[in-house]
């Protein structure tokens, strides 16, 4: 094949939005972010899942998790504690784990296999895909493919 077969069933303008649903994901990067108006969230990206049967395979899901306006000391660097806990949980981080700081938390949960609920809701006249819930994941074997890897035969390496 080349660069493509056209298929007008699959066009879509601008970015992919999930239908809302339920989807096995792997989380596939965490990090600071901000809005335009200095609004600071953990930006989560989610890749729904190619090795699980099911639409959307290999599109992206954004979660943001937002810093709390008014954060208590037990709200680590602001965040939700009890989201940060709940996102621990289901990404299987081992009970009692401690991680020194947030990137040392964004690593740990990289490539982790979860279950989110998509939701759609309007903001601003638009309609947004929005994380609604998060579950541990029905299939917690990953295959290679599905974390990126490429099977390559020994016949196609150049040395």
């Amino acid at each position: 094949m080349g660069f493509i077969t056209v298929d007008h069933n699959k066009a879509q303008q601008g970015r992919y939005m999930a239908p809302e649903g339920i989807y096995e994901c792997l989380i596939h990067e965490a990090k600071f972010d901000k809005t335009a108006k200095d609004k600071e969230y953990i930006h989560i990206s989610l890749t729904i899942r190619d090795d699980v049967p099911q639409e959307g395979q290999g599109e992206t899901i954004d979660w943001p998790v937002w810093k709390k306006k008014e954060p208590s000391r037990m709200d680590p660097n602001g965040f939700p504690a009890g989201t940060i806990q709940h996102i621990s949980r289901v990404a299987k981080l081992d009970n009692g784990a401690d991680y020194a700081t947030i990137d040392d938390w964004f690593k740990a949960i990289t490539r982790k296999p979860i279950r989110v609920e998509v939701k759609h809701e309007e903001y601003l006249g638009t309609t947004r895909a929005r994380v609604g819930y998060v579950y541990e994941t029905e299939h917690p074997e990953v295959s290679l493919a599905g974390q990126g890897f490429v099977q390559v035969n020994e016949d196609d390496l150049p040395f």
